[in-house]
C-alpha cells in the first residue's frame, strides 16, 4: 500500500470537518496529519477551530492521553480566551469574535512560530458560519473544524467542503458492529440532496404541523398528510418521531423524508433501516461530501482488530477511501484505482 495523503482526498474543499464515532477513534491524529500536509502544500494559511475542546494532553473525562495539536507559523486559530496561555505557540491576536464559550470569548490569532495549541471554538454549530467569514476575511485559506464527539451536526458547516469520519476499535469490541455502525454514519453523511418541493413538484407537509400550519399534537395529525410525496421536516427528525411513524399503519412506500442536513437525522440504525425497508427514502437540503474514513484498529481498552482485515472490511462497507492514519496505509474503492 502507498502512503495516504488526506490533502489529496479533500480536493479543493475550503472547509473540512473532522468527525469521530467515539473517543480514541484517531480523529485528532487525522486532523494533525492534515494540518501537516497543508503546511507542506503552502499557499493561503489554514485556520483551525473546534466544536468542544481539543488539544489538551489528557482527556478531561476519561483521563487517557490525547495527541496534541501542532500548528505551523502563519496558520490561524480560533479558540477560547482562557486557553490562550495553555498554547505554547507564539501568537498575534487578530480579533475577538463576539462569540462566547464557557472558557470565554473565542479569539482569532495568527501563529508566529510553530507550536502546540488548545482549541475550544463555538459550541453552537450556527456560530460556525460567521466565524468562517471572519477567518476568511483575515486571509485564511482552508478551515479545519474538529467536530464534537459522536455528533453529526458539525457536518453542516462543510456544505462547501468535505467531511472526514474517524472510527476505531474503541467503538465496540465487535469488529462487525464497529463496521456496521460506522457504515450507517457514512450512509447518513452521504444522503442525496433534494430541494424543498414547491407546487411544481406536488404537495408537501411541514413535519410537526397540521394542514393549517398549527402545531401537531400527536402522530394522527402527521398521518393525515402521509399520502403526499415528500415530508419537509422542520428541525430534527427524532428517534421517537420516526419510531412512531415506523409503527403506524399508514402506507409509507414512495415517501421521502427531507431534512435540512445530516445532523438533523437523529435515528437509531434499526429505525432508519426499518423505514427504508418499507419504502421510505431520506434526503437532505444541504448535502456534504464524505471524503474519507480513517480507522484506528487499537482500542483504549486494550483490545485490537487485525489491521488489514479491519481496513478492508470497512472499505467494503463505506464506499469511500479508507486509511489508517496510525500507519499511513490506505485502501481505495476499486472504482478509484
Amino acid at each position: 500500500m502507498k502512503n495516504a495523503r488526506l490533502k489529496g482526498l479533500i480536493g479543493d474543499a475550503k472547509t473540512v470537518v473532522m468527525l469521530g464515532m467515539c473517543k480514541n477513534a484517531g480523529k485528532t491524529t487525522a486532523l494533525c496529519r492534515l494540518i501537516r500536509e497543508l503546511a507542506e502544500e503552502g499557499g493561503a494559511p489554514a485556520a483551525l477551530t473546534s466544536i468542544g475542546r481539543d488539544g489538551e494532553s489528557r482527556d478531561l473525562v476519561t483521563g487517557t492521553d490525547k495527541p496534541p495539536i501542532y500548528m505551523y507559523e502563519g496558520m490561524l486559530a480560533a479558540t477560547a480566551k482562557e486557553l490562550l496561555p495553555l498554547s505554547d505557540v507564539s501568537r498575534e491576536i487578530l480579533a475577538g469574535t463576539g462569540l462566547y464559550t464557557s472558557l470565554g470569548e473565542v479569539m482569532i490569532f495568527r501563529a508566529r512560530s510553530d507550536g502546540f495549541v488548545q482549541l475550544a471554538g463555538p459550541a453552537i454549530v450556527g456560530h460556525l458560519e460567521p466565524l468562517k467569514e471572519m477567518l476568511r476575511g483575515l486571509g485564511a485559506g482552508r478551515l479545519l473544524i474538529d467536530g464534537a464527539l459522536s455528533r453529526r451536526s458539525p457536518a453542516a458547516a462543510a456544505k462547501d467542503g468535505a467531511v472526514i469520519l474517524s472510527t476505531g476499535a474503541s467503538l465496540d469490541r465487535s469488529m462487525e458492529r464497529t463496521v456496521t455502525e460506522t457504515a450507517y454514519a457514512a450512509r447518513i453523511l452521504c444522503l442525496p440532496q433534494e430541494a424543498a418541493p414547491g407546487e411544481e413538484k406536488g404537495h408537501f407537509t411541514l413535519f410537526g404541523e397540521d394542514k393549517n400550519g398549527r402545531p401537531a399534537e400527536d402522530l394522527n395529525a402527521l398521518q393525515r398528510g402521509m399520502g403526499e410525496e415528500t415530508l419537509l421536516i422542520s428541525g430534527a427528525l427524532t428517534e421517537s418521531q420516526a419510531a412512531g411513524l415506523l409503527r403506524s399503519p399508514v402506507r409509507k412506500e414512495g415517501l421521502t423524508l427531507l431534512v435540512r442536513d445530516a445532523g438533523c437525522l437523529m435515528l437509531q440504525r434499526e429505525t432508519f433501516e426499518g423505514l427504508s425497508r418499507r419504502g421510505v427514502k431520506f434526503a437532505v437540503r444541504n448535502a456534504v461530501r464524505l471524503a474519507a474514513v480513517t480507522v484506528n484498529p487499537v482500542s483504549a481498552g486494550g483490545w485490537h482488530f487485525p489491521e488489514d482485515e479491519f481496513r478492508e472490511r470497512m472499505q467494503e462497507a463505506v464506499g469511500v477511501p479508507v486509511l489508517n492514519v496510525m500507519t499511513g496505509e490506505e485502501s481505495h474503492d476499486p472504482a478509484d484505482i
